[in-house]
């Protein structure tokens, strides 16, 4: 969906033994910027951030990995930990492998921007980053119940239609995001991935895990954030931006008038919020 401009390059490497492709272009020595993608079925970076990517490029430095499980990186996943864990730690690996050592902004949409406050609310990560903008994602907490109706997949390019319909506004571009999102969705392996999580397990052999406290250890934290929530956005329970703000003394928050996923139906519209808080954060920091 997204092709090598010369802004933008695909890059596959080898993070921790596993395969790992991004996206990333931009001046070298501008202010890094990772991008991380939602989590619904066939997501990778180029579905979720191929109309920003190049827009953002043009001033920052611009990282868009695929997670573990998703597009063209490894199939592989940890399932005795939770589904942020692994996943902070490979791509804070990539960042060292590619010399990123200070802190950086993260922008995430769904289950990217709850990978993104996970990483704010650990302690060993909230020292590499410099702000976080989160497009409907939440960290786990105040899911609707529209969210269960996403959450299955029969592999066929009907079900998934209705999976877009439901992440998406009508647009220009619904048929090409059908397409590379089905293209990833049906990808050997990524199927067993999403799935291995919700394997049920004989009675012998469950354990009660321990309470998760989120957003507790956000509490206190400065870093500035960005929330953007949606009205049209029917897998989320409205108000989630404000319950976030109660713990988040830095915090920001912008409502769209959309579904899930603006930044893929309405990308100039969406950067233009992003870049707006990306600099007051910069400038502020100066």
């Amino acid at each position: 969906m997204l092709t090598e401009t010369s802004l933008i390059t695909e890059t596959t490497t080898i993070v921790a033994n596993l395969e790992t492709r991004y996206f990333s272009g931009g001046p070298e020595d501008g202010v890094p910027v990772v991008f991380l993608h939602d989590g619904a079925w066939g997501g990778s970076s180029d579905v979720t951030w191929s109309h920003i990517l190049p827009l953002a490029a043009a001033k920052f430095r611009v990282i868009a990995p695929d997670f573990l499980g998703y597009g063209g990186s490894a199939k592989s996943i940890r399932v005795d930990v939770s589904p942020f864990a692994f996943r902070i730690r490979h791509i804070f690996a990539l960042l060292d492998q590619l010399g990123i050592t200070g802190p950086v902004h993260l922008v995430g949409n769904s289950f990217g921007g709850s990978v993104a406050l996970r990483a704010l609310a650990d302690e060993a990560y909230r020292g590499r980053i410099a702000s976080v903008t989160t497009i409907n994602g939440t960290g786990g907490p105040w899911k609707a119940p529209g969210m269960a109706r996403i959450g299955d997949f029969d592999g066929t390019r009907a079900r998934l239609e209705e999976i877009v319909d439901i992440l998406c506004d009508e647009s220009a571009g619904t048929v090409d995001q059908l397409e590379a999102r089905m293209h990833w969705a049906t990808a050997p392996g990524h199927f067993t991935a999403m799935r291995a999580p919700h394997m049920p397990v004989p009675e012998a052999l469950k354990v009660e895990r321990p309470a998760d406290p989120y957003p507790v250890p956000l509490q206190g934290v400065a870093t500035p954030v960005f929330l953007v929530e949606c009205t049209g956005d029917t897998l989320l329970e409205s108000g989630w931006s404000k319950n976030l703000q109660v713990v988040l003394s830095n915090a920001r928050a912008e409502l769209l008038p959309y579904k899930h996923c603006p930044n893929i139906t309405h990308p100039q519209e969406t950067w233009n919020l992003i870049i707006g808080f990306l600099e007051s954060t910069i400038e502020g920091g100066k």
